[in-house]
């Protein structure tokens, strides 16, 4: 039996999903303290606390209560739960294209974009990687009332890493169950002033706390799937579905997904579980300085060996690859390769999507082709030498 390598490597070792069992069954903790504690980690910044990045971006839009049809600038790749959010407060998108090999927005696609409607700009950082913002401040030096957020939910790097950009509103981050140092859920956000934080703060707590046997059954859950995740089990895995007639594709991506299908905004709106709040807590302090940098190393080995592909945001010197994805025009033989070979590639498992403008319906260029043409390697520092080589070696002959 071929062991196959998961699409993607969990950001937590058995002795963090204990550890989160654990808090899971001690849920007499208080909240205040806790955030505190979380706070204490950033002690010259504003911070807050909250279910998702979705849910801190939506109360963001509720307090702000733009006026109908006011437009939010976005950067042409995002995940579609943010366009519902905007939309959900009857704005209208505009979306950017990128460039690609940088991962970054530039400046005159920003000013080409904002009229007198514009009232937000919200760039995403995309695969772990960081864009250089101060092109988006120079776009936007003469325009003080547009607010800019800064999506870091792929970019999280440490208690020591990046918060924020000098000009920027409100950063979001995530700690979902795929993200860099998961917590199985939470997100934090700095904000530039006092007031957001307040404003901010005072909204989510509107929100109904999700019950702790939540928390107990996500980790429990995890715990199956971090032994799932085995390559010699997850190959076994793949081989039952297969013969059961299951859609495997389908099957993860529905197990890992945060925020089912259905309704979104009640799905967001809630607050979560002191446990859970406790474990985000012990993920940061817990976190060493270089927990990404095998991640790293397998990156670049990958990257520097690869022929006739183009490797997304090799001119980012922040690349921490949260994802390694790669543009083809061979994408389904090249899967089925890959696959063959023991290595679980795929272009359906991201929810990152090309973004329409809404006035004009069309999508940035650049990320359209992106979407197009990009599949996604499982490179991660657990993997063995000998395996990544393999990976390399499958790539290079089918491209």
């Amino acid at each position: 039996m071929i062991k196959v390598y998961p699409r993607k490597d969990l950001d937590h070792s058995f002795g963090d999903l204990f550890t989160g069992l654990a808090l899971a069954l001690s849920p007499n903790l208080e909240k205040k303290t806790i955030e505190n504690e979380i706070g204490n980690l950033w002690p010259k910044e504003n911070l807050i606390t909250g279910l998702s990045v979705r849910t801190i971006f939506d109360s963001l839009l509720t307090i702000k209560d733009f006026d109908d049809g006011s437009e939010v600038i976005m950067s042409g790749i995002t995940i579609p739960d943010m366009v519902k959010i905007v939309q959900s407060h009857k704005l209208n998108i505009v979306s950017v294209d990128m460039d690609m090999k940088s991962l970054q927005v530039d400046k005159n696609s920003i000013l080409s974009a904002i009229t007198e409607k514009t009232v937000m700009v919200v760039v995403a950082h995309l695969f772990g990687s960081k864009m250089e913002m101060e092109h988006i401040y120079d776009a936007l030096n003469d325009y003080p009332d547009i607010m800019i957020v800064e999506d870091c939910a792929q970019a999280f790097d440490g208690v020591d890493g990046y918060v924020k950009g000098r000009m920027t509103d409100i950063s979001l981050f995530s700690f979902g169950t795929i993200k860099s140092i998961t917590a199985l859920g939470g997100a934090i956000a700095f904000t530039k002033d006092q007031e957001l934080k307040n404003d901010l703060k005072a909204s989510l707590e509107l929100h109904p706390k999700i019950e702790n046997i939540h928390f107990l059954s996500k980790v429990l859950k995890y715990i199956i799937l971090k032994i799932l995740g085995r390559p010699f089990i997850y190959g076994l895995f793949i081989q039952f579905t297969r013969l059961m007639g299951i859609d495997y594709d389908k099957a993860i991506i529905s197990t890992v997904r945060m925020v089912k299908d259905g309704d979104l905004l009640n799905s967001i709106r809630k607050n979560l579980t002191n446990s859970q709040l406790r474990y985000l807590l012990y993920r940061f302090t817990s976190m060493k300085k270089d927990h990404l940098q095998k991640r790293i190393e397998a990156g670049n080995y990958v990257k520097e060996r690869l022929r006739n592909v183009k490797v997304h945001g090799t001119e980012n010197n922040t690349h921490s690859y949260w994802l390694f994805p790669i543009k083809t025009s061979h994408k389904s033989s090249l899967v089925k390769s890959l696959r063959d070979a023991g290595f679980d590639a795929t272009f359906i498992s991201t929810q990152l999507i090309a973004i329409n403008s809404s006035v004009t319906n069309n999508s940035p260029i650049e990320c359209k082709k992106y979407m197009d043409d990009t599949i996604y390697l499982p490179v991660y520092g657990s993997m063995p030498k000998n395996a990544l080589d393999n990976l390399i070696s499958v790539v290079n002959e089918g491209t």
